[in-house]
C-alpha cells in the first residue's frame, strides 16, 4: 500500500508515542498531549500482521514505562540496598512486564483488522474498549500495579476529570483513547482510502461520534455534574514530619521524631481542628505495646484535647505484623484503628518468596506484613471517615468501598520518602485526587515528606506543601452527603470491557480453528 510507514519509521513513531504519553503526567504534566500521544503510535500500527502490532505495542509501552516509572532506581537503590546495575535491570524487567499490556492493546487491535475487517469508523470505539479493559486487568491481575492510568494525564484539567465521577478513571482512559484512535483513522482514511470510498464521508463517520463523545464528556463536566459534600464543614490538620527514611526506624532517633510530630502538632492546635493526621507510621515503633514512647503519644494527644490520626506499626490477634492507622481522641483513648488491605509487592512483603528467594524488602524496619481484611470506617463524633494508607489510594474499587459504607471524607497518609525528589510523589497524588472526583467527596493527605494536600470533591488540589520540608496544613472541609453515580454504580464500564474482551477472544478462536 502507497504510503505505509517503513519498518523504521514505525518503531520511531511507537517510540515517540511512549515518550509523549509519558510527558502528560507529572513531573511534566502536558496533560494536553495526551490527547493526540497515541496518535503516531497507531498511525504506525497501519499495515502491519499482528506480530508487527505486538511488537510495536510493546516498545511504546516500554517507552512509556522507562520515562514514568524511572524513580524506581533511586528506591531500590537507596533503600533497598540493591546494586546500581542490578536496580537497572530491575527497572527494564518491570518496564517489559507492563509494556506487555500495550503489546496486547495493539496485538488485538490488529487482528480486528486482520481476521474481523474492522471498518474505520468502529476501529476508534473497539480501540477505546480494548484499552480499557487491559488498564483493568492491570489493575487486577498480579496484585495490581494501576500506575499512571491514561486517565490521570487530565487530573489537572477540571471539565475532564468531572468525568471520574461518572465513569471513573478509567472512562478518561476510554475517552482518550477513542479521540486518538479517531485522529489516526482520519489520517489513515484521508492518506490511504478504501476503493470506491468517499474520504469525507468515511473521515465523518469516523470524527463524528469522538466529537460527540468529547462534547458529551465536557457538558457533563459543565452542567450535570453535583457537588456531593454538601455537609457540615469540618477543620482538619495535616502534618508533615520530613523524617529522613535513612533514620526513620533507628531506635535512637525515635524520642526526636516523636518531638518533631509534637512541634507540629502544637503549632496547628491553636486552630482547634477536629482531627489532625500525623503521616504513614509517623510513630515508627509499636504504639500499643511501647510503654515509655507509647504513653507519651497518649499523654501529648490527650493534653491537647484533640482527636489525631496515627500510622503505626501494630500486631494483630494472629500474632502477625500490620501496617495500621489509629485513632485517637482527645483523651488519649483509642476509638479505632484501620489495617492495610493492599500491600505493596517488595515493599511490605515479598511475593512468591520461594521463586524470589534472593530478594529482600525495600522496605527497611520490620517484617513482612499481614493484610487488613475490612474497609473499616473511623468516627470522628457523629461523622465517619476512611483511611487508605499510602498505595492502596490508587485502587479506585477499594476506595470506592470505604463511602459505600458511609465514610463522609477520605484520609490518605503516605510515606513517599522513598521515591526520592522525583515525579513519583506528584504521580501518587494525581492518582489521589482521582478518587476524591469518583466519590463526590473531600480527600486530605499527610505525607511524611510531600506532597501533603487537600482534595475538593472537584479534584482541584489546594495548600500542597513542597517536598522534603517540614510543614503543617490547616483547612476547611464538608462532609459527603450525597452520592456520585461512580460511588453508587463502580466499575460497571471496565468491566462490561473485559467481559467485551473475553466475548472478542472467543470469537477470534472460533473463526481461527475455522479457518485452519
Amino acid at each position: 500500500m502507497s504510503g505505509v510507514p517503513s519498518p523504521g519509521l514505525r518503531l520511531g513513531l511507537a517510540l515517540a508515542s511512549g515518550l509523549a504519553a509519558a510527558a502528560a503526567f507529572p513531573p511534566w504534566d502536558a496533560g494536553w498531549l495526551a490527547f493526540v500521544a497515541l496518535v503516531p503510535f497507531l498511525v504506525a500500527l497501519e499495515g502491519t500482521s499482528p506480530r508487527q502490532a505486538l511488537a510495536l505495542g510493546f516498545w511504546q509501552g516500554f517507552s512509556f514505562y522507562l520515562v514514568t516509572v524511572w524513580w524506581v532506581i533511586n528506591t531500590m537503590t537507596t533503600y533497598g540496598r540493591m546494586a546500581p546495575p542490578l536496580a537497572v535491570l530491575a527497572l527494564l524487567l518491570l518496564c517489559a512486564v507492563l509494556a506487555g499490556y500495550h503489546a496486547a492493546f495493539a496485538w488485538l487491535l490488529s487482528i480486528g483488522r486482520a481476521w474481523f475487517g474492522c471498518p474505520a469508523w468502529l476501529v476508534p470505539g473497539l480501540a477505546a474498549g480494548l484499552w480499557t479493559a487491559l488498564e483493568m486487568l492491570r489493575t487486577i491481575l498480579f496484585s495490581g500495579f494501576p500506575w499512571a492510568l491514561f486517565g490521570y494525564s487530565q487530573y489537572r484539567h477540571e471539565t475532564i476529570r468531572l468525568l471520574a465521577s461518572l465513569v471513573g478513571v478509567y472512562g478518561i482512559s476510554a475517552l482518550l483513547v477513542w479521540l486518538n484512535a479517531a485522529v489516526a483513522e482520519g489520517i489513515r482514511a484521508l492518506r490511504c482510502p478504501q476503493p470506491g470510498a468517499h474520504r469525507g464521508r468515511v473521515v465523518l463517520a469516523i470524527l463524528t461520534p469522538a466529537a460527540a463523545l468529547f462534547a458529551g464528556s465536557l457538558g457533563y463536566g459543565a452542567a450535570f455534574w453535583r457537588d456531593a459534600a454538601t455537609g457540615p464543614a469540618l477543620t482538619v490538620a495535616l502534618l508533615q514530619g520530613n523524617i529522613d527514611q535513612s533514620l526513620k526506624w533507628e531506635r535512637s532517633y525515635q524520642g526526636e521524631t516523636l518531638a518533631v510530630y509534637e512541634e507540629l502538632a502544637r503549632r496547628v492546635a491553636r486552630a482547634r481542628p477536629a482531627l489532625v493526621v500525623w503521616p504513614e507510621t509517623a510513630v515508627p515503633f509499636f504504639l500499643r505495646y511501647e510503654k515509655e514512647l507509647g504513653g507519651r503519644v497518649v499523654r501529648f494527644v490527650a493534653a491537647t484535647g484533640i482527636p489525631m490520626l496515627l500510622g503505626s506499626p501494630d500486631v494483630g490477634p494472629d500474632r502477625r505484623l500490620y501496617n495500621a492507622a489509629f485513632l485517637l481522641d482527645g483523651s488519649g483513648t483509642i476509638r479505632g484503628r484501620y489495617d492495610k488491605r493492599h500491600l505493596v509487592p517488595f515493599g511490605e512483603y515479598v511475593p512468591l518468596q520461594p521463586l524470589f528467594f534472593f530478594l529482600d524488602k525495600l522496605v527497611v524496619g520490620i517484617g513482612d506484613f499481614g493484610r487488613g481484611e475490612e474497609a473499616t470506617l473511623l468516627p470522628l463524633g457523629a461523622a465517619r471517615f476512611g483511611t487508605m494508607i499510602c498505595y492502596e489510594v490508587i485502587f479506585p474499587a477499594e476506595v470506592r468501598e470505604f463511602v459505600r459504607r458511609g465514610a463522609q471524607f477520605l484520609v490518605n497518609i503516605t510515606n513517599d520518602a522513598w521515591f526520592g525528589k522525583s515525579g513519583a510523589p506528584y504521580q501518587h497524588l494525581a492518582m489521589a485526587a482521582m478518587r476524591a472526583v469518583e466519590n463526590g467527596t473531600y480527600l486530605v493527605r499527610a505525607a511524611n515528606t510531600g506532597v501533603t494536600a487537600v482534595v475538593t470533591p472537584s479534584g482541584e488540589i489546594r495548600q500542597a506543601t513542597s517536598l522534603f520540608t517540614r510543614a503543617a496544613v490547616v483547612a476547611t472541609i464538608r462532609l459527603r452527603e450525597g452520592e456520585t453515580p461512580y460511588a453508587r454504580y463502580g466499575d460497571v464500564l471496565p468491566w462490561a470491557c473485559v467481559v467485551g474482551l473475553g466475548g472478542y477472544l472467543l470469537l477470534f478462536a472460533l473463526r481461527r480453528k475455522k479457518q485452519t
